[in-house]
Order: C-alpha cells, then sequence, then structure tokens
C-alpha cells in the first residue's frame, strides 16, 4: 500500500480535533449508500412496475390485433390467414369475433365486450386460463359456457355454475326487437386490470356468433409472435402486405397512453430521489475541505519532507474513493436487502383495482446495480477534486510559520 493510501486511511479513522468533521464524515457515506439504495429501487420498482403491466397487457390483448376498417363486413378468408402464418416470426393466428352485449341476472345489468373464438386455441395466444379464480376453463364444445370478469361477476352477484342472458346491443338500438342467449357462469378471472376485469368476456365463436346473429367467418385475428418486441415493426409489413381494408394494432399502440405515461413518471421521480446522493456528495465535499483546514500543518511537514503536490492531492482523491467506495458498497446492500423483503413478503401492498397488481413490484436490472453505484463512485471522486486542489497549493512556510 502506497504511502498516500495509508495517510488517507488514518486521516479518516482518526480523531479530528473537532468531532464535527467525524460527523460529516459518516453522514457522508451513511447519505451516499441512502442516494444508491433509492436510485438501485426506484429503478428497480419502475421497472418491474413496467414489466408487470406489460406482461398483463400482451396476454390479455395478445401481441397484434388484425381488424377490417369496414368493421364486421369483410371477413377473413383462409388464404389471408396462411399468408399471415407464414411469416417466420407468426407463432399463432386465432380468427375471433367481438361485440358488444348488455349481460343480465336478474334485476342486475351491465355492459359486455363478448369475445367469441375456439377456447382452446384462445388459451394459447390469451392467458385467460391463468387468471381464474373460481370455477374451471370450459371445454371447446360447451356452447353455453362463458367466462366473466371477477369484478363484474360481482356486480352482478353471480358465481360458476349460474345462468346469465346476454342480449346484442346492436339489435336493440336498431330497434328490431330483442335478441338475447342464455348462458352458464363457467369460470370468473382476476388479471388486476379493471378495464378487462369488469368489461371483457368470453365465449365459444359458435355461441357469439348465435347472439349476434353472425353468418359469415370473423374479421378480427389475434396474433401471437414468438417475439412480443417485434410486434411494432411487424404490423407495418404486415399491413403493407395485406392491403386495404385490413390494419394491426400491437399491443404497445393498443395502450400507448398507459405505456407513455409509464415512461413520463420515471424522469422527475429519478431526479427527486438523486437529490439524495447530491446532498451525500455535498457533505463529502465538506467533509474533505475541514479536514484540508485541521491538517494544514501535516500537509506542511509533509510538503517539506518532499511530498510533491500531486502526492498530495492524491491523499484527498483516496479518500474520496474510500468514501464513494463504501458508501456504494453500503447501497446495494441496502437495495437489495430491501428488494429481497419486499419480493419475499410483500410488505407495501397496493390497490390490485388502480395499479393493476397486489403488491410493489421490484425486478433488478444489472445495469442499474452496476451503472448507478460507479456514477456515485465518480462523483464522490470529482468532490475530493477541490480540497485536493487546494491542499496541494498549501506552502510548507505558511503551514509551519506558527508552529
Amino acid at each position: 500500500m502506497t504511502p498516500q493510501r495509508l495517510i488517507a486511511l488514518r486521516y479518516l479513522r482518526a480523531k479530528h480535533s473537532y468531532g464535527f468533521i467525524s460527523f460529516i464524515g459518516y453522514l457522508g457515506m451513511i447519505g451516499l449508500a441512502i442516494g444508491v439504495a433509492a436510485l438501485i429501487l426506484t429503478l428497480s420498482v419502475m421497472r418491474g412496475f413496467e414489466d408487470e403491466v406489460e406482461d398483463k397487457v400482451a396476454s390479455m390483448d395478445g401481441h397484434l390485433r388484425l381488424s377490417s376498417a369496414l368493421g364486421n363486413e369483410v371477413p377473413l378468408p383462409d388464404s389471408l390467414i396462411e399468408r399471415i402464418q407464414a411469416y417466420s416470426e407468426v407463432e399463432r393466428v386465432i380468427p375471433f369475433t367481438a361485440r358488444h352485449a348488455l349481460v343480465r341476472r336478474g334485476s342486475r345489468s351491465d355492459g359486455v365486450f363478448l369475445m367469441g373464438a375456439d377456447l382452446e386455441q384462445l388459451r394459447e395466444v390469451v392467458n385467460i386460463h391463468e387468471f381464474i379464480t373460481a370455477g374451471t376453463y370450459p371445454s371447446p364444445d360447451d356452447s353455453a359456457a362463458i367466462i366473466l370478469g371477477e369484478k363484474l361477476a360481482k356486480q352482478l352477484q353471480v358465481g360458476p355454475g349460474e345462468e346469465v342472458i346476454l342480449f346484442d346491443v346492436a339489435y336493440l338500438l336498431e330497434e328490431q326487437g330483442i335478441r338475447g342467449r342464455e348462458f352458464t357462469v363457467a369460470a370468473t378471472y382476476r388479471s388486476g386490470m379493471v378495464e378487462y376485469d369488469q368489461l371483457l368476456a368470453f365465449t365459444t365463436l359458435g355461441s357469439a356468433h348465435a347472439l349476434f346473429g353472425l353468418s359469415r367467418s370473423p374479421s378480427r385475428a389475434i396474433i401471437n409472435l414468438s417475439d412480443r418486441d417485434r410486434a411494432d415493426g411487424l404490423s407495418a409489413a404486415l399491413e403493407d402486405d395485406l392491403g386495404f381494408p385490413y390494419y394491426l394494432l400491437s399491443w404497445r399502440q393498443r395502450h400507448a397512453n398507459l405505456f407513455q405515461w409509464l415512461k413520463g413518471q420515471q424522469t422527475p421521480i429519478l431526479i427527486v430521489f438523486g437529490f439524495i446522493a447530491a446532498v451525500a456528495l455535498v457533505n463529502i465535499l465538506s467533509t474533505l475541505s475541514l479536514i484540508v483546514v485541521e491538517k494544514q500543518r501535516d500537509i506542511g511537514i509533509l510538503r517539506s519532507l518532499g511530498f510533491g503536490r500531486r502526492r498530495i492531492q492524491k491523499i484527498f482523491l483516496y479518500q474520496g474513493s474510500i468514501i464513494g467506495s463504501v458508501g456504494s458498497g453500503a447501497g446495494i446492500g441496502l437495495a437489495l436487502l430491501l428488494g429481497f423483503l419486499q419480493r419475499r413478503f410483500q410488505i407495501l401492498a397496493l390497490d390490485s383495482d388502480i395499479y393493476f397488481m397486489d403488491a410493489l413490484p421490484v425486478q433488478w436490472s444489472w445495469q442499474s446495480l452496476i451503472l448507478i453505484p460507479f456514477i456515485a463512485l465518480v462523483l464522490s471522486l470529482l468532490a475530493a477534486v477541490w480540497p485536493a486542489k487546494r491542499a496541494a497549493a498549501i506552502h510548507p512556510a505558511e503551514a509551519l510559520r506558527y508552529e
């Protein structure tokens, strides 16, 4: 170990003439540790929240939705589905029908968006079966079965095995009379997203066609890809290939406002928590500056013994690196501990109706675990530059004049 490092360690560990200097030094390390931990946890929570929302949206929507600009007037021919399946990125194409309906149970009623599809194929692209909270996922040949969101089921006060009646809303609005069909609730689900749990219901394709009076093929399809992150790029390519009147929307495009809001929250949150680390860096600067003042006589002696300006500067730069290393390391440990406790015991709970999940999510990012402590260490060194230059500028004669 070089003399500069030995002296730096001695200055940090030694009792100072003014106890306040030691207090500020410890405060700087503690503040830096809290700042690093806060930034790591903030990024981890934001990433966990975004991943959780993305997983739920993609698992409920599918990766791409194919529709017709002419509404339900243009059915999807088998040749068009085969063209889509010819793309190497495409894994599954599931035609479906979806329309608004009125669901009623006794004196209670509510609106619902009914999706009809082959239920066996649907579970391969929409993970509704993973969110089942009561009942069982129906078989494809159960033409009277329907799956309701848990929130909607509670409003209707209905459970698995009980009957509900659905009416075609468009038929009612056109004043053509009443067209309805009786369904049996096979299961209820909870995705954690209100817009699904309260509005979206699933049944077989034949049952949906019977309710809505349809005889032609579906005009919509769910497309799942091998990599959901390529959905936006493939959407544009497929639109050019299929031409009018078909258009596609990716899972991100369908919820663009939500994801834009998530992105917009990151910058102000990081700035706020970054001020914690900034306060710690000011404490480091103050500590090293006071040490320079207190150790002026020692620095003068070192200069008279042959220590050059660069060697004096290194003493205080080493002090800054030591404080930065200890503070950053403690911050990583604190962040990992708090993150583990949250993931293991879910200490901070959330209202699933608002936040799409039951507990605060933590998703570790190795970039944040490495980048944030590295930046903190660099800033600690920068905070030590001015005290180091000030110490190196001390002249031996001036420092020892009154000794």
